[in-house]
């Protein structure tokens, strides 16, 4: 039980301070991308991982650390890590087509985990075909979370995007329909 705590407080320790960090940011008008968020973290897990493992052989049985608290750091850093190297690879291009009787006022845009858009460009779909290309930046962005298709006078329709699908880059077709907003 005493292992336990010590892992939870150990692992909250660097998710408030880096609340922290970004609250302080986000007062003075700097919102960060989560390619910094996620360097952020990692230099904070790293700077405490390296007293910790000094701590797991400290000399008194009182002041010594949990291997498994030590583990579940190095297992943090190691986590930012792959989800880096994940959005370093992931592709930059979404492709698809989209089905409407309203393709003449149908936009498309990626949206990230926080529900904002990603995607450059205007988001126009092809009138005849429906086709369209959307790009954005998976190492700096994060992985597109969401296809946002919009029409006008129409509710917006979110389509959930998986890592799997992304990684294909095969161009899938999603249906529109108006929905009165």
């Amino acid at each position: 039980m005493e292992d336990t705590k010590a892992v939870d407080s150990l692992l909250q320790w660097p998710a408030d301070l880096l609340d922290k960090i970004v609250a302080l940011l986000g007062k003075v008008g700097i919102d960060l991308a989560p390619l910094w968020l996620q360097l952020f973290l990692l230099a904070l897990v790293v700077a405490l991982l390296i007293p910790a493992i000094k701590r797991l052989r400290a000399r008194k049985k009182a002041d010594r650390l949990p291997l498994v608290a030590v583990a579940a750091l190095a297992l943090v850093a190691f986590g930012v890590a792959i989800g880096l190297a994940e959005n370093a690879t992931t592709p930059n291009r979404v492709a698809g087509s989209v089905v409407s009787d309203r393709l003449a006022d149908v936009r498309v845009a990626l949206l990230d985990f926080r529900g904002r858009t990603v995607s450059s460009g205007s988001g126009l779909v092809d009138t005849i075909s429906g086709r369209f290309a959307l790009h954005y930046s998976p190492l700096v962005d994060g992985r597109a979370r969401k296809l946002r298709i919009s029409a006008r006078g129409c509710r917006e329709q979110d389509v959930e995007l998986s890592r799997a699908q992304l990684r294909a880059a095969t161009e899938a077709q999603w249906s529109h329909q108006c929905v009165a907003g």
